[in-house]
Formats: C-alpha cells, sequence, structure tokens
C-alpha cells in the first residue's frame, strides 16, 4: 500500500491527512500526525471524501442530454465539439452579453481550477457573473473595502493571547470556522479557556460548547447583528472605551460612527436583539477592562439584511478600542503570499447601474439568476454551472427550474449529476480533490497559522473524470482561442509558481518534492497600519460615505423590526450541520447513520407546546415565498420564537443521486425570498436568516 502526505479540501484549516493508495485506487484517508500545524487533526466529514471518490453515483463520463431527456456518454472529443457548437451558436444568435456563469464553492478550495476557470470566462466574454458567495460571505469583501481598501483584510483573533473573544454568528462545532483557519478550533477555544480566557457567542441557537468547557451564549433575535454591535460600541463609548488618539493617528470619520450608534444604547435595542440591556452593558464593560480582547463574525451574520454593516461595526469593535493590531486581539494574516495590495479597490467604482438597479460589480445576487433569463431584457441563453449546484442552494426553486428550462445550452462541469446538472444539456465530470495536485490557497491572509503544501494528486482520476482546469482549456482550445494546451508542455502552475516566489521566496519545485507543509512567519502585532491599510489616504474609514444610504436603511428597518417583534411569527434560520457539507455529501451513506435521514424543524419547547406540537410532528412550513414539509424536533438550544433547519437537502429533484434521493429532506431554501429585495444592495448578499414563517400540523390522512 502507497501512502502519500496531502490535506483536505473541504474547509478552510486544509487538515493534513494521508491518503492509503493500493491497486492504484484510493482506499482510505488517515489523519497526518506529523502535520506540522494540524498534527494529527481531522474531522469525520474530511476523512468519508473518501466515499465521495469512490461513489458509484459520481460523473464518469462526458454525456449529452438529448431531446427525450435522456443521457448518453460521448467521448470528449464529442463533447467539446458538440458543447463548442452550441456556444457559438448562442453567440452568433444573442451576442456575447447573453451569456453567463456560476461557480460553486469548490472552486475556492482548487488552487488551479479558481484560477483558470477564470481565464476560461474572461476569454469566452462571459459578463454576467454568479457566485455562492452571495450566498455565504459577500459582505465580507464590500465591508473590508470600504474600512480598509482592500476586500482581503480580515483580521483573525489572536486566540493564543486573548483573555475575552466575542464570537457572533458562527457554530465551530459543527463547522470549525469561516475566515479564520485554526485546525481543530473547538480544541485550541478549550484550551485557551482552561487558561482563563473568557469567550461569548452571539447566537440564536447555544452554541455546544458549555459541555466543553467554553462560554456561553447570548441569544439574538436573528437579523439584528447590526444593532446589537451598535448597542455594544455605544456603551463602550460610554465607559471612555474608545481610543481616539489611535483614530487620529490611523483614522478618519470617528465622529460619524458616534452619530450612527448614537440612538441604538444597550436599553433602544434590548426588545429587538432579545439580549437585555444589562447583559449588553456588562460585556461592554468586560472588553473595556480586557486589554487583550478580539471578536470574530461568521456566516450568521453575513446572511442578513445588513451583513455588511454589521461585519463594518465588527471592525470598528476592534479598531477603535485599540484591540486591533494588537496582542491578543485581532491580526492580519498573510501566508504564502501578502494579498492586501491584491484586493486594494475603490469602494465607489464598485458598483454598475443595471435593468435590476445599482449592483455591485463582481458576482450578481443568485437570486436574480431567474430574473435575468426569464425577466431581462437582453436574457442569458447560455450558461456554464462550475462545481456548484445553484438550484439548490439558491432559492426560489420552482422559478429556477423554469428559467433553466429556458436556456439554450446549460453546462455544468461537477463531480456529481446533481438537481441542477437534471437540466443541463452538456455534463462534464470533474476530479475530485484526491484526483489532482494542488495548493492550499483558501486560507491565504486568515490563519493562525500560515502554511504552505502542495499535494499530488494521490490517485489517478477514475473513468474519463479531468480537472477543471483541463476542462477550461480545452473548451478553449474547441474554440479556436487561446489554450495552454496548444502548448507541447503545458503549465498550468505558471502563475502560482511566480506567487510563490514574489510573495514568501517559496519554490514550488521545492513544495512538490517533499509534499510536507512549509511553515510561514505567524500574524504578529506592529505593522498592520502600513502594510495592510490600501486607501486612498492610508487611513482606517471609520463610517465611509459610501455606507449613507445603507445607514438611512438600517434606521428605517429598526422601526419596521421594532414593529414585527410582537407580531408572533417564528423566524427561520439556517443552520450548518457536523455531518452535512452544503449539498456535496448528502450521497454518502455513513453521513446517514444514527437516523440523520432528514433535516427536521428544530423548535424551542415554548414554541412546540404553544403550537400544539410534539417531537416527531408533521408539519408545514410557509411564507409567501414557498412552503415545505417536514417533522419537528424540539431543542432547547433554540431561542424562543426561532425556528431552524439544515441547509444542503431537498434532492427529490436529484434522481441520479440515489442515497440522497432515497433521503431527500427538505429545502429551506424554498422559504427564501428572490427578486427585488432579496439582498443587501451594498454586497449583493442573499437575504437567508430571521425570515418570518408560519409552521402548521399536517392533519393525518383520514382512514378508509
Amino acid at each position: 500500500m502507497v501512502e502519500t502526505r496531502t490535506f483536505c479540501r473541504i474547509c478552510e484549516p486544509s487538515c493534513g491527512l494521508v491518503a492509503h493508495v493500493e491497486g492504484g485506487q484510493l482506499v482510505k484517508l488517515s489523519p497526518d500526525r506529523d502535520h506540522a500545524v494540524t498534527q494529527g487533526f481531522s474531522c469525520h466529514k474530511g476523512l468519508a471524501a473518501v466515499d465521495i471518490h469512490r461513489d458509484p453515483d459520481r460523473l464518469d463520463h462526458p454525456q449529452l442530454r438529448s431531446p427525450d431527456g435522456t443521457w448518453r456518454d460521448v467521448s470528449w472529443d464529442e463533447a467539446m465539439a458538440e458543447t463548442a457548437r452550441r456556444w457559438r451558436a448562442v453567440v452568433a444568435a444573442h451576442g456575447e452579453q447573453s451569456t453567463a456563469a456560476y461557480v460553486g464553492n469548490p472552486m475556492a478550495f482548487n488552487a488551479l481550477g479558481s484560477l483558470h476557470v477564470g481565464q476560461m470566462l474572461r476569454a469566452l466574454g462571459v459578463r454576467r457573473h454568479f457566485s455562492s458567495g452571495t450566498q455565504d460571505c459577500a459582505n465580507k469583501f464590500v465591508a473590508s473595502e470600504a474600512v480598509f481598501g482592500s476586500s482581503n483584510v480580515h483580521p483573525i483573533p489572536d486566540l493564543e493571547q486573548t483573555d475575552l473573544c466575542i464570537v457572533i454568528g458562527e457554530n465551530p462545532r459543527a463547522s470549525q470556522a469561516s475566515f479564520y483557519s485554526v485546525p481543530n478550533v473547538l480544541g485550541a477555544m478549550r484550551r485557551v479557556a482552561a487558561r482563563g480566557a473568557r469567550f461569548v457567542f452571539v447566537n440564536p441557537r447555544r452554541i455546544e460548547s458549555a459541555e466543553q468547557g467554553i462560554g456561553d451564549t447570548l441569544w439574538i433575535r436573528p437579523d439584528t447583528d447590526v444593532w446589537f454591535l451598535a448597542a455594544l460600541l455605544h456603551e463602550i463609548d460610554a465607559l471612555g472605551g474608545f481610543r481616539d488618539e489611535v483614530v487620529r493617528r490611523h483614522g478618519q470619520h470617528l465622529e460619524e460612527l458616534r452619530r450612527f450608534i448614537a440612538p441604538y444604547d444597550a436599553d433602544a435595542v434590548a426588545e429587538i436583539t432579545g439580549i437585555a440591556a444589562d447583559a449588553t452593558r456588562e460585556l461592554a464593560a468586560a472588553w473595556v477592562a480586557t486589554p487583550r480582547a478580539s471578536v470574530h463574525a461568521s456566516t450568521g451574520l453575513n446572511m442578513g439584511r445588513q451583513g455588511t454593516l454589521a461585519y463594518w461595526l465588527v471592525h470598528m469593535l476592534s479598531f477603535v478600542t485599540g484591540r486591533l493590531d494588537a496582542e491578543g486581539g485581532n491580526l492580519k494574516s498573510d501566508g504564502f503570499y501578502p494579498n492586501a495590495r491584491s484586493g486594494a479597490g475603490v469602494p465607489e467604482q464598485g458598483y454598475v447601474d443595471t435593468e435590476f438597479g445599482m449592483l455591485r460589480r463582481g458576482a450578481l445576487p443568485g437570486t436574480l439568476m431567474s430574473h435575468a433569463i426569464l425577466d431581462s431584457d437582453t436574457p442569458i441563453k447560455a450558461m456554464i454551472v462550475v462545481a456548484g449546484n445553484p438550484l439548490l442552494s439558491i432559492a426560489g426553486q420552482d422559478r429556477l427550474r423554469k428559467a433553466f428550462e429556458q436556456l439554450e445550452l446549460l453546462i455544468v462541469i461537477d463531480i456529481y449529476p446533481s438537481a441542477t446538472a437534471e437540466h443541463a444539456h452538456v455534463v462534464l465530470p470533474a476530479t475530485d480533490m484526491y484526483e489532482r495536485d494542488d495548493l492550499n490557497i483558501v486560507n491565504i491572509g486568515t490563519s493562525a497559522q500560515p502554511f504552505a503544501q502542495y499535494t499530488p494528486a494521490v490517485a489517478e482520476p477514475m473513468a474519463e473524470r479531468r480537472p477543471e482546469w483541463w476542462i477550461a482549456h480545452r473548451f478553449l482550445q474547441e474554440l479556436g482561442l487561446t489554450s495552454i494546451l496548444d502548448d507541447e508542455t503545458p503549465d498550468p502552475w505558471a502563475k502560482w509558481r511566480h506567487m510563490l516566489a514574489k510573495g514568501s521566496g517559496l519554490d514550488l519545485a521545492e513544495l512538490q518534492a517533499d509534499g510536507a507543509p512549509h511553515l510561514l512567519p505567524r500574524p504578529e502585532p506592529g505593522a498592520f497600519f502600513d502594510a495592510q491599510v490600501h486607501t486612498p489616504d492610508g487611513l482606517v474609514d471609520c463610517c465611509p460615505p459610501g455606507f449613507a444610504t445603507a445607514i438611512d436603511r438600517c434606521h428605517r428597518l429598526f422601526g419596521e423590526t421594532r414593529q414585527e417583534v410582537s407580531d408572533g411569527r417564528l423566524r427561520l434560520i439556517h443552520r450548518r450541520d457536523a455531518w452535512m457539507h452544503n449539498s456535496w455529501f448528502a450521497n454518502v451513506p455513513r453521513m446517514k447513520r444514527g437516523g440523520r435521514t432528514t433535516n427536521p424543524l428544530s423548535m424551542h419547547p415554548d414554541d412546540a407546546v404553544r403550537l400544539g406540537l410534539a417531537d416527531g410532528a408533521a408539519v408545514v412550513v410557509s411564507n409567501e415565498h414557498g412552503q415545505v414539509a417536514t417533522v419537528v424536533e424540539v431543542d432547547d438550544a433554540l431561542m424562543p420564537g426561532v425556528v431552524s433547519m439544515v441547509h444542503g437537502w431537498g434532492h427529490a429533484v436529484s434522481p441520479r443521486l440515489r442515497v440522497a434521493h432515497e433521503h431527500p429532506g427538505a429545502n429551506p431554501n424554498e422559504l427564501l425570498p428572490i427578486g427585488d429585495g432579496s439582498f443587501e444592495p451594498l454586497s449583493s448578499q442573499a437575504h437567508m436568516t430571521g425570515i418570518a414563517v408560519d409552521v402548521r400540523a399536517v392533519e393525518p390522512a383520514p382512514i378508509g
């Protein structure tokens, strides 16, 4: 048996693994106990990726859909020729403006795929881009660009030195951490808590931390983070906790920030956020009294209607109190390529006027995808979907299905015949993470201990699977456009080789030779304001002028939300689960063990009693956007008035994924808004949390 060092590419820590290969086949993955950073840690999702590699339902051959809806396997040459023919026909009839692309989450973990798919789309003249980012984290880039002048600046907690850490909208037990790469983050937090540090989780659901000896949870009404943070800053300022001298030296617009937070003291927001005024004031006092304090926010905060403003206030919490670029506070990590300058941008130039209003340049709101196909003056006619499943991961499934049926060409490049792939004209089989070589790129700029590691393909691609970079250039080649496959010795690594050498003096050949992680300097205080701030005047912006309209909207929404507090409707939050990862672990049998065959609606016992529901009761969850059928799971970890469902389910529309189709679950995205008002204007981030829903019991069918 051959053992090869590699690393996981499911989530951000990039945990070291050992691939066990027998007869050329990957048979097992085990933790790399000699890995200098991850030190033998791996979650069960990482180890279960071997099942994805060996899944008999994987895509193995290029396929074309026949007019009768059946699929036939074809050669790569035939698939490319037919795809190119149809692409040319669409462009000839409707122009390049009729083309679009959707790129999914796995591309962020794929060094060559992300690079070369981007090159392909530019060469094709694709101007309308959608991505999973607008379902997940688009607001973070917009806020950081406005505050620091770079979308790539995301300071992380100095966990080993911190004495107080506030964690907002994240459950590290279920999903490690996002925009903060720490292997075994729960274990790291436990060690830090054992030396006396305090953790405060701000979340509508009690984080499973008490049993781990890690902190407490402040229950917060979903989609109210911005007002909680404003109140926290207000109370800190009232205690004299702002470091005006730091802001005078490194920032601007502090008084404008003060004017924004002025109406939002702890008492004013308590009813709306659900956090008692005394609890907010106590946390403010603790922050002021704790010089080594840090903050981190993740997906739960992102998915609200005001994620950009909320993340802005997260940055302000560390900066204006002197905890940014300070020991035990928040520090900027670099990794093998200092990325702040590459993310530099001018916020005012980041928007474009479209038929759907003023939108952020880059990825368009996913919740407008069906509109861009069905309702546009220049409708999308051809779309490429890479490593994504928008039919399940974006709201408005029924409408999006109708939109896909109107496309003249839908190309899907993926590892699975997903729900989206069922509507494609061409499906192209991609390699998985263990069938391609790679470099750990996803945590550049967010890693507590940066490292660079190369992995070879640990097993030969099964059947006719091909890496995304090759597929991209093979398509360009078929269209007669410039392709590296025209070279005698194609070098897909050229750009990354240059970035490694320029950024940290690393030689890709050396990384390739040993496969071991190469440690890079840890983030340290002292250089942030000179190296990481790229605003035109070099100052941190405490209240970016471009936020003016959003701030007016924030004040208006505060009044509206106050009126909604007593309406009696439940508020839905999406939830991550330790046994799922988006929609692509749904076909793994081991992830269904222990009765995990559906995704119930979790609710607090008080809400269950009020509605006359018991554990396991069949219910319909509905609102003006849609409805889903599921069962109740009583959960006292949830804040009263809040219900939750795990996302990534709804595979009744995935007939070729046999395990997922047998246990389809319900898709909570069917309860989300689409179109106008469904996304945050600043960032195009979809509104996915705090959604008002109604729950009713399903009446049993009459007997006889």
